[in-house]
């Protein structure tokens, strides 16, 4: 199949920033645009996750529909996408128990995980809607509009007028609020992400239960956005998704007063504001990418494009041996994390040594991919 090499791009730039916020030299020091937003308000990490959920429904139903048309019934199909969704779960869970694996503590949430349950979520859903035109699916846009729609508005709702046991209602704070609740009677706190506290407590999870559903509806519109290109809906794709993603991000900011803008609540009007962001990128990217003087220069980016999931198993992979005391003297070990930003710093501010740190890293395992990029070999479930 004739790749989509916007999207490719796309989805190498979403690679590349994670794995700068995952390798950074110092945790302490970090240009802003790689710090999270503690709780309301959004960075362009903050739109990392939601551009990858993003990418992947747009491949979708391009995948789905190939894969149909070359006999694969539905329940194949099906099977197929419970299959791939749970294996990403399952290298979710082991990257975090990775190389400890401690059961009692080891976190159960997290980034693969959350992709693996809207992968099936937004599959099943998608499949079991498509129209049987003789032998091949036709997936359906107007299905996806109301269940992207009712997603926004569900969730919403649930947030601002259902009370929360012992906190009442709206509750759009990090203790009170309806995910964290459900997360903490489900989860327990002891499986959390542990380095945002609150109050000196772990009180919430990033990626919990309740936040996946409206995550959701990060794939749909991904989807949305790949019917409409494969089948040459628009004129001018660029230029409509630009237009389109402007207009969400509008919308986004006018209902922020009734329902803020929070990525670890992924609250309605941040899956909005998200879904906006990465089809106007996505839009930017169709026509820019192709020009004769950019398009070598983003060379690095379809590579990592082509094999995200590889990247991001290799830094988790080699995480224990940059924190790893290995360096140094014996009276005064050090890791190769703080060996890196020691030296850099001597050139340069923290922050610029943070980053090229980051940038070390995000080449050796350029290097890796650009080989299995050679070779054709794709990682892939």
């Amino acid at each position: 199949m004739k790749r989509w090499d916007a999207l490719d791009v796309l989805r190498g730039l979403t690679i590349i920033l994670m794995l700068m916020n995952l390798t950074p030299g110092s945790w302490e020091h970090n240009y802003a645009f790689l710090v999270h937003a503690r709780w309301e308000g959004w960075t362009l990490i903050d739109m990392v996750a939601p551009a990858f959920l993003f990418c992947i429904g747009a491949a979708m139903p391009l995948s789905l529909e190939r894969r149909s048309a070359k006999g694969d019934s539905r329940g194949t199909l099906m099977r197929h996408l419970l299959w791939r969704g749970t294996l990403l779960v399952a290298i979710g869970l082991f990257l975090n128990l990775y190389p400890k694996f401690d059961f009692a503590t080891f976190r159960i949430p997290g980034v693969l995980q959350r992709i693996g349950l809207c992968y099936m979520l937004t599959g099943a859903f998608m499949l079991a809607t498509a129209r049987l035109e003789g032998a091949r699916l036709y997936f359906r846009f107007r299905p996806l509009i109301v269940a992207a729609a009712v997603i926004l508005v569900t969730y919403w709702l649930l947030l601002y007028f259902v009370p929360v046991p012992g906190f009442g209602a709206p509750r759009f704070d990090p203790v009170g609020s309806w995910p964290s609740v459900v997360d903490r009677a489900v989860i327990g706190v002891e499986h959390f992400f542990p380095h945002w506290p609150v109050d000196g407590k772990v009180v919430f999870d990033p990626e919990g239960i309740l936040s996946t559903w409206p995550a959701c509806f990060n794939v749909l519109l991904g989807a949305l956005a790949g019917l409409g290109f494969s089948r040459g809906l628009f004129a001018r794709p660029s230029l409509a998704f630009v237009a389109a993603g402007a207009v969400m991000m509008l919308v986004s900011a006018l209902f922020a007063g009734w329902c803020p803008i929070i990525k670890n609540l992924w609250t309605s009007t941040f899956a909005l504001w998200s879904g906006g962001f990465a089809l106007a990128v996505l839009g930017v990217l169709m026509p820019v990418s192709q020009a004769p003087v950019v398009r070598p220069a983003l060379w690095p980016a379809r590579i990592f494009g082509e094999n995200p999931l590889l990247a991001y198993i290799l830094v988790f992979l080699a995480a224990p041996l940059i924190d790893a005391q290995w360096l140094g003297t014996p009276e005064a070990p050090t890791t190769l994390r703080n060996a890196g930003q020691a030296w850099f710093s001597q050139f340069v501010d923290p922050r610029a040594a943070s980053l090229l740190f980051a940038f070390c890293g995000i080449g050796l395992i350029f290097i890796v991919l650009l080989v299995c990029h050679r070779k054709r070999w794709i990682l892939k479930l």
